[in-house]
């Protein structure tokens, strides 16, 4: 995906792309580079001012990556929120040999990305909220069209200028949530390869590190995963891409004891492994406003789903203790083989993509009992 580099640099590609396109837009210098796109800072000789403009490599017609691409300016086309990156215009350069490449025309912003602001450390809880509170009012406007954006990360989100965290709570938004290169309608079919996962391992959802279908909640989960980043100023999974993918896939990411209360009930729910149990979108909009609303200083815990309480009963018969047992058996076997399965993929993509011997597997702690007899079957079932 596309990195916001913060400076503009020297282009140093500027010999192989138009330096004005659709006799329109004059190319200035590069603000970012990915594998996906070129984004310049550039002047809109119509209007008189400056706009940011992406770039796609050219493909030919057909393709999947001009299906992705123009897949994107139909997702931007129809979304309008303050908190989103506003898309201006849209055209297409069409080569000599039939190639074809497609431009996005959009607001420019001032501001770095959250990436590099974290790269200064943690922000305050205030500061974490007022990211999150503008993010998640974004992501109830899109999902609220039916898209998902699948690749919520600190580099994804834009701050609207250099000091938005450092003026309190006010003019709004904060940040802007960008690049919906690799958004999709929920449902729809994929535009890339069969099987293929994507986004950056570091924020993907459990079901999104796994293959299954995807949801709004998987966008809750990543939009959890970079709130606890502000907060911690670490991010929660690290490691190698095996090490990662395995973590999200057994427990949620540890909230910090000496976590501001106010955020830490917020981030358990919104990174809980089952999707369904997440909150929307929305509500976790309207939990953080209500955070940033409470009185300067004051520490608001936000109302937790209280648990059924059933009428007391006397000792549990001996046969249901025994289906306890074996249910959580068979729950923790589900949980080994869903881990294994996903890292032995990962080993044999990376042997595939690579063409050397795999790295050395990653340990595993050891579990006694016939459980840890068929997990050990299993990791050897999937070795490469």
């Amino acid at each position: 995906m596309l990195e916001h580099a913060g400076a503009p640099r020297p282009d140093t590609a500027a010999s192989q792309e138009p330096r004005v396109l659709g006799e329109r837009y004059r190319l200035e210098a590069v603000l970012g580079r990915g594998g996906m796109a070129t984004v310049h800072r550039a002047h809109d000789l119509l209007l008189g001012r400056d706009v940011a403009v992406k770039v796609f490599p050219a493909v030919h017609d057909g393709a999947d990556d001009l299906a992705r691409n123009r897949a994107e300016i139909s997702v931007l086309a129809t979304l309008s929120h303050p908190a989103l990156v506003t898309l201006h215009d849209a055209g297409t350069v069409h080569g000599a040999d039939g190639s074809q490449q497609v431009y996005l025309v959009m607001e420019l912003v001032e501001g770095s990305t959250l990436a590099e602001r974290l790269r200064g450390g943690a922000l305050g809880a205030e500061q974490a909220a007022l990211v999150g509170r503008d993010v998640a009012e974004a992501l109830a406007v899109v999902h609220a069209r039916g898209i998902i954006h699948r690749d919520i990360k600190p580099a994804n989100i834009l701050l609207t200028r250099a000091d938005a965290l450092d003026g309190g709570r006010g003019a709004r938004p904060v940040v802007k949530l960008a690049d919906f290169g690799i958004a999709r309608l929920a449902g729809a079919a994929r535009l890339t390869m069969t099987g293929m996962t994507l986004g950056t391992m570091s924020y993907l959802s459990p079901e999104q590190a796994t293959g299954g279908p995807l949801a709004p909640a998987s966008d809750v989960y990543g939009l959890g995963l970079v709130l606890l980043e502000c907060a911690t100023g670490r991010p929660a999974f690290s490691g190698t891409m095996a090490e990662v993918t395995s973590a999200r896939l057994v427990s949620s990411p540890a909230i910090p004891d000496d976590l501001d209360p106010r955020l830490g009930d917020l981030l358990s729910r919104m990174t809980r492994l089952a999707p369904e149990d997440r909150p929307s979108a929305g509500d976790v909009a309207q939990d953080l406003a209500a955070i940033l609303d409470a009185p300067s200083g004051a520490t608001l815990a936000l109302p937790t789903v209280p648990l059924a309480v059933g009428p007391a009963v006397g000792p549990e018969p001996a046969s249901a203790t025994r289906w306890r047992r074996v249910r959580s058996a068979r729950v923790g076997l589900v949980t080994g083989a869903a881990v294994l399965l996903a890292v032995g993929a990962l080993l044999v993509g990376q042997v595939a993509a690579g063409g050397g011997a795999p790295p050395e597997p990653p340990s595993y702690p050891a579990v006694e009992g016939t459980l840890g007899e068929s997990l050990i079957q299993l990791q050897e079932s999937v070795a490469p």
